[in-house]
């Protein structure tokens, strides 16, 4: 029966979408509820000399 053929595909199709957009939005809001990391200090950073043939 291709009838059932395509409504089980585009019932996974759509359930595939449905998880992916999901897990976007759950580690989206995983990252808002965490906030943002702390920086290395940059200043203590030694800068790198200059090429001495440019």
């Amino acid at each position: 029966m291709p009838q059932l053929d395509t409504i089980y595909l585009l019932m996974i199709f759509l359930w595939t979408w449905l998880m992916l957009y999901l897990t976007t939005k759950k580690i989206n809001m995983f990252l808002m509820t965490t906030g943002p990391k702390k920086q290395p200090n940059t200043k203590n950073k030694k800068q790198t000399p200059t090429l001495l043939w440019t």
